[in-house]
């Protein structure tokens, strides 16, 4: 129970602080749910399916995102130590900008090879994905790439221009940024 607590805290202290320093009010938070695949017969966990959506405003330019994650049977399983089999996830990210398609990428954990070192990436899988807010006149996401059901995971930050440049970042969680941490 108390290592359940503390991946509970860690999940949604990436989902805060893994772009910078807090988040803006109203912001949903992703929280790890791991199941028995429903798609697979062979004992195979995977994190359920999730979708979240918002609005944003930036000089008068409004913009809407969704983002839905899905276990995906078509990229490779990953297994822990104790040989569990985990699917890996998508991420879908759409958005508009004043009722227009803006973007629409599908992010596997391919797409952060660059900010992630290859043996993390070969056992981790993509978890989450989540609005942050705007900085600099862009729209941020805070991801996440972790090994399943652990401690361990690198943060990330993907911003996008108001004109759909997409630019991806190693995030950072500051020790004193995670809540009910005692300093």
């Amino acid at each position: 129970m108390k290592k359940f607590s503390y991946i509970l805290l860690l999940g949604i202290s990436v989902a805060l602080t893994s772009c910078g320093k807090g988040a803006d009010k109203g912001e949903e938070v992703d929280v790890r749910t791991y199941q028995l695949s429903e798609k697979s017969r062979s004992g195979e966990f995977a994190m359920q399916s999730s979708s979240a959506k918002g609005d944003a405003e930036i000089k008068g330019m409004k913009f809407h995102y969704q983002i839905d994650r899905t276990p995906s049977d078509q990229l490779p399983k990953v297994k822990d130590e104790q040989g569990n089999s985990f699917v890996d996830n998508t991420i879908d990210l759409n958005i508009t900008k004043d009722g227009k398609t803006l973007l629409t990428k599908r992010f596997t954990k391919k797409d952060f090879s660059s900010q992630v070192a290859a043996d993390f990436l070969k056992n981790s899988i993509l978890e989450g994905f989540v609005f942050d807010r705007v900085v600099d006149g862009k729209l941020r996401f805070a991801a996440s790439v972790c090994y399943p059901q652990t401690d361990l995971f690198v943060p990330l930050c993907v911003t996008v221009s108001t004109n759909g440049e997409l630019r991806i970042e190693k995030g950072s969680v500051l020790e004193d940024e995670i809540p009910g941490r005692n300093n």
